[in-house]
């Protein structure tokens, strides 16, 4: 599929219906992410914003950046987060946007990794690495039904190649499409 300009019924389905169908599996998984409320969090493939829409309430002294590729997609999560000022949304690919280095204190990623093909997953992890703060947190929820998905050790050794390391994760077996891997990875400090 074309995720940069994702067909019509893909944007209706995820922009429209997504919250009616999906709106209570992004709560929980919103919810299971510790935040202060003064961090800067970046979320990574946002699609339509329904994490986003969550996490940005409970960032009162925070600031919530949404990234995706897709510009249909960031248009819908830009209006749903419209009523939060601490929240942006930017089109692009995550290694060729400005974004501070170290400038982030959590990164969310839903849903988003397995869709960025083989060849530059690598990067992205390095990227998304690099914006994470020293001791900062990644937080990670992906399907591993494969063809739709990779394996739970294809992701743990991705991010840990990448520099992270895990401090815990778990087979997710209530993920709506399936089998997810749900796991929390750290930057050293």
């Amino acid at each position: 599929m074309d995720f940069v300009n994702p067909p019509y019924v893909f944007v209706l389905m995820d922009g429209i219906l997504g919250p009616r169908l999906f709106g209570a599996s992004y709560r929980r998984y919103a919810e299971t992410i510790e935040l202060r409320g003064d961090e800067d969090v970046l979320e990574f493939g946002c699609g339509s914003g329904g994490v986003a829409e969550r996490l940005a309430p409970r960032l009162p002294k925070g600031s919530l950046t949404c990234v995706d590729i897709s510009p249909p997609m960031v248009e819908i999560a830009a209006r749903r987060l419209k009523k939060y000022s601490n929240a942006r949304c930017l089109v692009g690919r995550i290694e060729n946007l400005a974004l501070p280095e170290s400038g982030f204190d959590l990164v969310v990623i839903h849903n988003a990794l397995h869709d960025v093909a083989e060849t530059e997953r690598r990067a992205t992890a390095a990227t998304l690495v690099r914006l994470l703060k020293p001791g900062g947190r990644l937080h990670l929820r992906e399907p591993t039904k494969l063809p739709h998905g990779l394996a739970s050790d294809a992701y743990r050794a991705l991010l840990v190649e990448a520099g992270l390391s895990e401090v815990r994760s778990h087979d997710d077996k209530s993920f709506l499409i399936g089998r997810a891997f749900d796991a929390v990875f750290a930057r050293p400090d």
